[in-house]
């Protein structure tokens, strides 16, 4: 099986990528505080069908820390000109299903399919609880370090949905290891990611490819209406919720949801 990993020059930026497998491109996104690595349960299952492609978004793992405003999605499509994929399939986590939705829409032609796990969404209204949180940590970092931002993540009730829970102790412990890498931790400004306008938000209506949301039964409520919203938006979506499972249910039942996944890339 080919596997390449290697740091590639996109969009005025460098990211890091590997790349495993061949057959018909699979595109994992990662979501916030983490890198490609979330998805070493994915990556090694699916390469043997598919070429599977793995990427640290700007300001995460590997790639270059951003020095203003840019686009996530942007990186993307500039990512897969590059590696000359036109027709892919994505996975997005978290941010990264915000990313992918947003890629959807800005470039419907590039896409078959996607898989939304625990998404986020640009320009939805989130809760007042959540947005003084993520607020709220740029300034203890900036005041009392990057250490005592992460020790504010692992510790605060608002984040607990985020971590799996301790009944999957390896899965809890590799999400936590992520974290306390402080490379993943804002290192940069996240307002500098530029969102498209009109937002996905008001747009999702436009997606019409087979998208399937997968939720962690213990997820936040937010990211339980996010999904309930973009189900009820795009005509072609299902929805399915993985028990006892929290913000990556990928890594918490990787067998399961690795068996979600395949089942709808083969219908």
């Amino acid at each position: 099986m080919n596997h390449i990993e290697d740091f590639l020059t996109v969009n005025h930026t460098r990211l890091f990528c590997s790349i495993s497998g061949e057959g018909e491109p699979l595109v994992l996104i990662h979501g916030g505080f983490t890198d490609h690595r979330v998805w070493k349960h994915q990556s090694a299952a699916f390469a043997s069908q598919y070429k599977v492609v793995c990427l640290d978004q700007r300001g995460y793992g590997k790639s270059d820390l951003p020095l203003g405003p840019f686009s996530h999605m942007e990186d993307l499509k500039s990512l897969l000109d590059v590696l000359q994929l036109s027709k892919v399939n994505l996975i997005g986590s978290s941010l990264g299903g915000a990313v992918a939705l947003e890629f959807a829409l800005q470039y419907p032609e590039a896409v078959k399919s996607l898989v939304l796990v625990g998404s986020g969404l640009k320009g939805y209204p989130y809760p007042p609880d959540y947005l003084a949180s993520v607020m709220e940590l740029p300034g203890i970092i900036q005041a009392q370090g990057i250490e005592a931002g992460i020790n504010y993540i692992l510790t605060s009730p608002l984040w607990d949905y985020f971590f799996p829970s301790p009944n999957h102790p390896e899965a809890r412990a590799s999400v936590v290891q992520l974290v306390k890498d402080s490379v993943n931790v804002f290192r940069w400004n996240p307002m500098w990611d530029v969102a498209l306008d009109p937002s996905a938000y008001e747009r999702l209506g436009e997606i019409k490819i087979p998208v399937l949301m997968i939720i962690g039964d213990r997820d936040s409520h937010y990211v339980m209406e996010i999904g309930d919203y973009i189900h009820g938006k795009i005509e072609n979506s299902g929805k399915v919720m993985m028990k006892d499972c929290c913000h990556h249910p990928f890594v918490e039942k990787p067998q399961e949801f690795n068996r979600l996944v395949q089942d709808f890339l083969t219908k």
